[in-house]
Formats: C-alpha cells, sequence, structure tokens
C-alpha cells in the first residue's frame, strides 16, 4: 500500500513537472518584451537568463523524482571542516582533506549499498581536457618566476603542472580511495593554477547536476539496515569565495536552489565571521523552500567560559538565522572526534586491530584525541581498552544524534523528500510565475495614457528614493556613531572597575594562588556577563533604530507605489525587500578565558597531587608541574607582577574589544543597508521595465493585443491549476511524513 501511494504521488509530481516545462516553453515563445537600445541591462527576473534557470531547476526535479531521490547539500566554509563533516557521516574517509580549498567543484556521494570502496564516475571529463591543453600552452609561455610570486607550488601542484606538459587527461573512472583523493585534489588545483594563468575555468559546463563528479559508496551508519524506496545522496558544495573565485557564490547558490534539504555546517569558533556570515545567507535564500540543518563543528573547543550547546542553538536560531531554523534542528558536534571514531571502530571490526601509525596517519590523530597526548605505542595493543576508548570518543563527539536523527531519517524516507522539494519547487513557480503573468495580463488592458503615467509616477518614486537614500545613510551613520560612543564609554567603565577591584585584591598577599586565583575568575567572570548583557541589550536597541530609520523614510515610497498601480487596476503580485539588520552578536566569554598571564613560578606546596596540582598547572601554563619535580628550586610568585600582568591584559582586551566593536558594527550595518538599497532599487526598476514592455506591446495593432490578452489568460488560468494540484501534493507528502513518525 505504501509503495503504490508513493508511486501514484511520484506520478503526479512528475505530471505537474511536465506540464510546468511546457508553460515556460510556451512563455518564452510570448512577445512580452519588445527588443531596443533602451532594454535594462539588469537580469530581471523572467528574462531569458532566468527562465534558463527556471528550465533547469523543473529539469533537475524531473531528475530525482525519476530516481526518488533525496539529495542532501552541505554547505560551509574551508575552516568550518566541511570535508571532514563528510567524511563523518559517510563513515570512511572519501573526500580529501587539507589546509586549502577542497571543493571547487560540486561533488555527489550516494550511498549505495553494498559498495565497500569508494569509487568516483567523472563521466563529463571534455571540459576539464580541453583546459588542459589551453594550460598545456600557457605553461610553455609563461614565466615560471613570475607564476611562483602568484601561485603556491606545492608538490602537489608541481605534479600537476608536470601532467599538464605531458598531456595526460583525466580519467572518468577511479577506484578506491587514493585514487578518487588524487583526481579531487587535481581538480581544485586545477582551478588554482587557470586562475594564476588567467585562463577560465569551465565553470558553467558543470552546471548541471547530472555533470558533476560522482563517488559512490556505501554509508557506513547506513549498512545493514533495511532497503527502502528511494536513494540518499549528499551533495558536497563549493564554500563561498573557495580558492579566491567569488563566482563560486552564484554556483553555490544554484546547487542549493536544487537540493531536497540543506545541511550547514558552522565554526563553533567563529560562528559570527564574514565568511559563516555568508554561507548564512546563502542558506537564508531557501531555507523556507527545502527542510535546514545546521552542525556546528569543532564543539569539542569549548571551554567553561564558552557558549554551551542551549546557548548556540539559541544564538543561531534566534540571532543569526533570523528564526528560519529551530533549535532541534541545530547539533553542536565534533566532527573530527566522529570521524576519527567511527574509522577506529570499522578498522577493529573488520580487522582486528588498528593499522600501524606509520603506515596511516589517522591513527596517531585518533590516539591523541581517545588516549591522550601522552599515548604510547603499546597502549595500541589493548584493542578492549582502544575499543572502549573509540566509543567514548563517539559518544563525546556528539554525532550520534545527528546521525539518528538526519541521516537515519533522511535515508528511511528519500523518497518522501524527493517528493517534498519537488512539491515545494513547483509551488514557488506557479505562484511567481502567476503574479508575473498576471501583471503582464492587466498591462493589456491599462489605457496607454494611464500605463504612461504610471511609468511616470515609478521614475518620480525612483528619484525620491535615491535622494532618500543618503538622507537615511546619513542619519543611520549617526546612530552608529552614537551607539558606538556609548559603548565605548562603557567598556572604560568597565575597565576601570576591573582594574580598581584587581589592585583591590593584590593589596592582602597573604592569600594563597589558589585563592587569589578564584577571585580573579570571579572578578572576571562578573565583568564579562555584565559586558555581553549590556552589549546585546544596547545593540538590539540598534537594530531596532535602524530599522525605524528605514521604515519612516522608505516605506512611505513603497506604500505609494502600491497605491497609484492599486488605483490603475494592478494586483500586489511583487514584493519589495525587508532590511534585516545584521548587527553582530558579541560573545566576551571566550575572550576573557585568557587573561592570565603565563608566570615561570611554582608555588611551595607542590606535594599536593589531583585536582590542586591539575589547578595550578594550568594556571602557571606548566602541563608537568608536580610531576617529578621534587627536587627542583622553589620559586616565589611575584604578585605585582601577576597583578600588572592581569591589569595589562583586561587593558588589551578592551582596545582590542573597542576596535572589533567598531570593525564590526560598521561593516555589518553597512552591507545590510547596500544590499536593502540594492534590493529596493531593483524592484522598482523592474516595475518599470515591466510598464513599459506592457505600453510597447499596448501600442500594437488590436488584433495582436487580443491575441495576446487571450494567450495570458490561458496561462494564467494553468498556473493558477498547478499551484492547486502542488498545495494538494505538498499537503499528501506531509500526510505520509506525519504517518512515518507514529
Amino acid at each position: 500500500m505504501y509503495t503504490q501511494t508513493l508511486y501514484e504521488l511520484s506520478q503526479e509530481a512528475e505530471r505537474l513537472l511536465q506540464l510546468s516545462r511546457q508553460q515556460l516553453q510556451l512563455l518564452e515563445k510570448m512577445p512580452l518584451s519588445v527588443p531596443g537600445d533602451d532594454a535594462p541591462q539588469l537580469a530581471l527576473p523572467w528574462s531569458q537568463p532566468n527562465i534558463a534557470e527556471r528550465h533547469a531547476m523543473l529539469n533537475n526535479e524531473l531528475r530525482k523524482i525519476s530516481r526518488l531521490e533525496m539529495v542532501l547539500a552541505i554547505v560551509g566554509t574551508m575552516k568550518a571542516g566541511k570535508s571532514t563533516t563528510i567524511n563523518a557521516i559517510v563513515g570512511t574517509e572519501v573526500l580529501p582533506n587539507r589546509n586549502r580549498p577542497m571543493t571547487a567543484l560540486p561533488t555527489l556521494i550516494r550511498h549505495t549499498p553494498g559498495q565497500k570502496e569508494p569509487v568516483l564516475h567523472f563521466s563529463h571529463v571534455a571540459p576539464i581536457d580541453c583546459l588542459i591543453q589551453q594550460l598545456q600552452q600557457r605553461l610553455r609561455d609563461c614565466d615560471i618566476k613570475h607564476l611562483t610570486d602568484v601561485l603556491e607550488i606545492d608538490k602537489d601542484m608541481r605534479a600537476l603542472m608536470q601532467r599538464i606538459e605531458n598531456g595526460v587527461a583525466f580519467e572518468k573512472y577511479y577506484l578506491g580511495a587514493q585514487p578518487i583523493f588524487h583526481c579531487l585534489k587535481s581538480l581544485n588545483d586545477l582551478v588554482r593554477l587557470a586562475k594564476a594563468l588567467d585562463v577560465d575555468f569551465p565553470f558553467s559546463a558543470y552546471a548541471a547536476i547530472e555533470h558533476i563528479p560522482v563517488i559512490e559508496v556505501e554509508f557506513v551508519h547506513l549498512a545493514g539496515l533495511e532497503s527502502y524506496p528511494g536513494q540518499l545522496t549528499l551533495l558536497d558544495t563549493p564554500g563561498p569565495n573557495e580558492a579566491g573565485q567569488p563566482h563560486l557564490q552564484k554556483m553555490l547558490n544554484q546547487q542549493l536552489a536544487r537540493a531536497s534539504a540543506v545541511l550547514a555546517v558552522l565554526d563553533y569558533t567563529q560562528l559570527k565571521s564574514i565568511s559563516d556570515e555568508e554561507v548564512r545567507e546563502a542558506i537564508l535564500a531557501v531555507g523556507q523552500s527545502v527542510p535546514l540543518y545546521v552542525l556546528v563543528n569543532k564543539f569539542d573547543q569549548q571551554d567553561r567560559n564558552s557558549d554551551d550547546a542551549d546557548q548556540v542553538r539559541a544564538l543561531i536560531s534566534g540571532t543569526l538565522m533570523k528564526g528560519c531554523i529551530t533549535p532541534q534542528q541545530i547539533f553542536p558536534v565534533s566532527s573530527m572526534w566522529g570521524y576519527l571514531a567511527n574509522r577506529a571502530r570499522n578498522e577493529l571490526a573488520n580487522n582486528g586491530k588498528l593499522p600501524a601509525p606509520e603506515q596511516q596517519r589517522w591513527v596517531e590523530d585518533f590516539a591523541h584525541a581517545a588516549l591522550g597526548r601522552r599515548w604510547r605505542h603499546a597502549d595500541l595493543a589493548d584493542l578492549e581498552h582502544i575499543r572502549h576508548a573509540a566509543d567514548q570518543l563517539w559518544e563525546d563527539s556528539l554525532f550520534a544524534q545527528p546521525i539518528q536523527a538526519l541521516l537515519h531519517a533522511a535515508y528511511a524516507n528519500a523518497s518522501l523528500y524527493a517528493l517534498r522539494s519537488a512539491a515545494h519547487k513547483l509551488l514557488n513557480y506557479a505562484q511567481q510565475a502567476r503574479e508575473y503573468l498576471d501583471f503582464r495580463a492587466h498591462g493589456l488592458n491599462v489605457a496607454c495614457e494611464q500605463l504612461r503615467q504610471n511609468i511616470h509616477q515609478i521614475e518620480e518614486s525612483l528619484q525620491l528614493f535615491q535622494l532618500n537614500q543618503a538622507q537615511v545613510s546619513g542619519e543611520i551613520k549617526h546612530e552608529i556613531e552614537l551607539a558606538l560612543t556609548s559603548a565605548n564609554l562603557f567598556l572604560r567603565q568597565q575597565q576601570d572597575a576591573v582594574n580598581a577591584q584587581l589592585a583591590a585584591l593584590f593589596q592582602d598577599d597573604s592569600g594563597s594562588l589558589s585563592e587569589i586565583r578564584t577571585c580573579c575568575e570571579t572578578l572576571l567572570q562578573t565583568a564579562q556577563n555584565t559586558i555581553s548583557r549590556d552589549f546585546t541589550l544596547r545593540f538590539a536597541e540598534l537594530e531596532s533604530t535602524l530599522c525605524r530609520v528605514l521604515t519612516d523614510v522608505i516605506r512611505p515610497i513603497e506604500q505609494q507605489v502600491k497605491m497609484e498601480l492599486s488605483e490603475s487596476g494592478f494586483r500586489p503580485g511583487f514584493h519589495f525587500p525587508v532590511f534585516h539588520g545584521a548587527v553582530p552578536h558579541f560573545n566576551t566569554r571566550q575572550l576573557f578565558s585568557e587573561v592570565i598571564s603565563r608566570q615561570d613560578a611554582m608555588d611551595e606546596q607542590s606535594t599536593r597531587l589531583g585536582v590542586v596540582r591539575e589547578t595550578f598547572s594550568r594556571w602557571l601554563n606548566q602541563p608537568d608541574w608536580g610531576r617529578g619535580n621534587e627536587k627542583s628550586p622553589i620559586e616565589t610568585v611575584d604578585y605585582s607582577a601577576l597583578q600588572r600582568a592581569l591589569s595589562a591584559e583586561v587593558d588589551l582586551y578592551c582596545q582590542q574589544m573597542a576596535k572589533v566593536l567598531a570593525e564590526q558594527v560598521d561593516e555589518s550595518v553597512t552591507a545590510g543597508m547596500n544590499t536593502f538599497f540594492a534590493e529596493f532599487a531593483s524592484c522598482l526598476t523592474e516595475l518599470q521595465t515591466r510598464l513599459c514592455e506592457s505600453l510597447a506591446l499596448r501600442q500594437q495593432n488590436e488584433s495582436v493585443v487580443r491575441l495576446m490578452q487571450q494567450q495570458l489568460q490561458q496561462t494564467v488560468m494553468t498556473h493558477g491549476w498547478i499551484y492547486t494540484d502542488a498545495q494538494l501534493l505538498r499537503d499528501d507528502i506531509q500526510t505520509l511524513f506525519t504517518a512515518e513518525r507514529y
């Protein structure tokens, strides 16, 4: 029964997708625009390039429906550990991991039951072969010395250059981890080399998802599970501006728009960085149409002063992702620990022991993470101890929860995810097409003089917007200056208060070092909590003020435009942008955790062991303190030097905080304003263009106008049917999802 229902739903989805493709082809043939010198040089919605992208989207959904394939797109920056995360999800190393961008081309990783050894298929290799021929000629003509100035030439790059000079082409098939690593590393180095030699890499040739490399391998976490209808595939996407290629942002957006769900990998230590912000902006653009999940990697670097798991979920859900994701869809993890633990457990299960660290370097990483930095080679021979350590490391990685909640669920319901993706894409397409066509159809019923008046009114609105933009920019700059002045004054007050409390604390030098340490930690913890609370409130108020300023000045223009068009009978089928404040969220906890100066001193109570010894060793920055050093000379603690060091660290922190404060607030607000203004101007320009095209068509002879009216009315009606049927399809799919949970 369940299989029959899936088949019927997939047939309905395929029917709607095919009908949408036919309507899009009809739309291409309609003379909705009049060519001429005055045509705007903008990539407006429903322009030819935009229609081509919609064709690609519909074709991609058809391909996924035919295989019932759920594509989980994984996006993140290089530093976030995206490749390590994918290896942890798959359960074995399928992607190379090195300290440079490794995803210049998107790559599919498809779960294939029974395929123990990974295999890479690269059928569309012809564009790469053409590129190699171009690079071969450039390498013959270029100055190698100049090339070394603009390109880091390591052993991998040298091997690639030698390969190009010898004319060795890429294969279409690679079996095994090492050949796959070599292929993917060479592809990414090829991007760097092409940029250095000023040769265009053929990114456009790999825009279609069926042209990109595909790795087939059995996911370890899914091995032996019951088979289900459908197929689960991961999509490794290029990070924004990866390998210094800014246009990869467009490729990222295209790939995310074609996914069934999106998994973002963020760096716990860099949650508010610019690179992570670019990733967040990309996934926010598609977050409404596909399920969204977040892995917060490097959570193993959390300390007692850092945000805990609940605080991280609240920060990402509320502040960074603007409510587009619930805390239950956010998972703090350590991808490296998860990958190492799982690989060790697989080696023990399959081979009965771990390989020698000299043969496989990951074993040393595992031993360091699971056994500690004092591990010895002999420890690896204790298999029970190693097995227990691997299990504990897996538990500490926190990866079990997302594997169960995300990977297992995605595998079991891959067909439903594929169908839901198609339904949402159909709804978005039909809604946008219906609004656009309805606007154009009404434009043919409006008198030419009225259209001219509307065009003139839009032109006046554009001019008023440009004037108000300068006014708003000045007001916002003034508000930022006031906020920063107030914040810096508060920061200086806190700095003086902390230093005064430190001075009072060190007046009495009779206390033990541990007592002073505890008091200092309490003092600094209180100060950083105070600063954190104040900054949170202060910049929430700034964000509210900026939104109010923009609303007061810009929104009257929007209301005037909508009113004037409404008076002409146009329905409000267009949407002006909403300003999203991008004021950064500041976390002072981690910054305060390292204010204690390094001291080369030892306490006279050196015979005490356990927790006290560990506390003092961390305080004095001597990890081996108290171990076999009873005969060493005893040194006293210079309390005055310690106080000066603490005060200097507090002063330095406050100076750095003030600098970062000014830079990040200015950068974030400026970026947010520029985006808002550009989108608002684009919306007005699009309206003006539509009206101008309607006027040009309206001036054709009456028979042409009547024919256009009939075609548009029929197309609007058909897209209405597509939208209604897609809603029913979505509801039926959601019913199946609900039934699967019980």
